[in-house]
C-alpha cells in the first residue's frame, strides 16, 4: 500500500512508529507561529530522542535516475536499524546481481559523537570520518552513508532558523554546521511540526550553494504501522536523483549485538525470514 507525498507521519532514522492516517495539521495558512527561545531546544531534543518501537530490518532497492537518459538497474540492499547509547545505529549491505555483498557500513550517533565503519568487497572494516558525504554505496549512485545515517541531526552547532511550509507541511527548520568544517559546510533540515518527522534536508557549501537535497517521498503500512516507504536524494549540480524504495520490512525484532560489531562487518548478516519480511 503506497501513498505519494501524503501527510508524512513517520520518523526517519529513529524510524517508523505508528501514526493515525487521519491526523492532519492544518489549514492553508502560509505563515506560522515561530518557536520561542525555550521551544527551540525542546523541539530539537525531542526529535533527537525519538526512537523506533523495536529493532527492524528494511529491504531496499536504490535506483539512479539521471536527468537525461535511462534509469540505471536498481541496486538491492538491506538496512538494519536499532538503538543504543542514546542514539540510533544502522547497518547497511549492498548486494550485486548474484546476491553477494559488495559494500557494507555500520554507523551510530548520539549527543557525544558520530561514528562510521565501511567494508568494501569483504575487506575488514575501516573507520572513516562521518562528517561528510564520503563515497557512494555503489558505483553510479549518489547515495552515501551520510544520507542513510544523517549525522547532521546530532551535530552540536544546530540553530533554529524558522517555521515554514516544506513539501506541503508546516515544519521547523534547523541549520547544523559541520564540526569538521568540510563539505557539506552546513545542512538545513526540516522537522514536521505535528509529528516530529524529518521531511527534508538540504546540504550546502561554504558559499551557501545547495549541493544536494534529501526528501521523504512516500510512506506505506506494514503490520499496522505507518512507515517510510521511499526517500530521494538529488544532486543540485546536475539534477540527477537516487530513489531508495523500501520494498519489504520486518518489524518487532530484537537484533543481536554482533549485527553492529565493526569487527564482523565483512561477514554478511543473515536476513530475516520470508515470514518476517512483509511487503509495503
Amino acid at each position: 500500500m503506497r501513498h505519494p507525498r501524503l501527510s508524512l507521519t513517520f520518523r526517519w532514522v529513529a524510524t517508523l512508529l505508528a501514526f493515525p492516517l487521519c491526523a492532519q495539521s492544518g489549514g492553508d495558512e502560509m505563515r506560522y507561529a515561530q518557536l520561542t527561545a525555550a521551544e527551540k531546544s525542546v523541539v530539537l531534543a525531542d526529535f533527537r530522542a525519538s526512537r523506533p518501537a523495536s529493532d527492524l530490518v528494511l529491504k531496499v532497492a536504490i535506483t539512479h535516475k539521471p536527468r537525461r537518459g535511462d534509469n540505471a538497474p536498481p541496486v538491492n540492499g538491506m538496512l538494519w536499524v536499532s538503538w543504543a547509547n542514546g542514539g540510533p545505529r544502522v547497518r547497511f549491505e549492498a548486494q550485486d546481481e548474484q546476491g553477494r555483498t559488495t559494500y557494507a557500513f555500520i554507523a551510530q550517533k548520539n549527543a557525544a559523537q558520530s561514528e562510521l565503519w565501511v567494508s568494501v568487497a569483504g575487506q575488514p572494516a575501516k573507520a572513516i570520518p562521518d562528517t561528510g558525504l564520503s563515497a557512494p554505496i555503489a558505483p553510479g549512485l549518489l547515495l552515501t552513508p551520510f544520507d542513510l545515517h544523517l549525522p547532521f541531526t546530532h551535530w552540536r552547532d544546530a540553530k533554529y532558523v524558522g517555521t515554514e511550509r516544506v513539501i506541503g507541511r508546516p515544519a521547523h527548520l534547523y541549520t547544523a554546521l559541520n564540526p569538521a568544517g568540510g563539505e557539506p559546510k552546513h545542512v538545513t533540515f526540516a522537522i514536521d511540526r505535528a509529528y516530529g518527522a524529518l521531511l527534508q534536508a538540504i546540504s550546502a557549501n561554504a558559499q551557501g550553494k545547495a549541493l544536494r537535497t534529501l526528501q521523504i517521498d512516500e510512506f506505506g503500512k506494514v503490520d499496522g504501522q505507518w512507515m517510510l516507504a521511499a526517500v530521494s536524494v538529488r544532486d543540485e549540480t546536475n539534477r540527477d536523483v537516487d530513489v531508495m524504495q523500501i520494498t519489504q520490512a520486518a518489524l518487532y525484532l530484537r537484533l543481536a549485538e554482533e549485527t553492529f560489531d565493526p569487527g564482523l562487518l565483512n561477514r554478511p548478516v543473515k536476513p530475516p525470514t520470508a515470514a518476517e519480511l512483509k511487503p509495503l
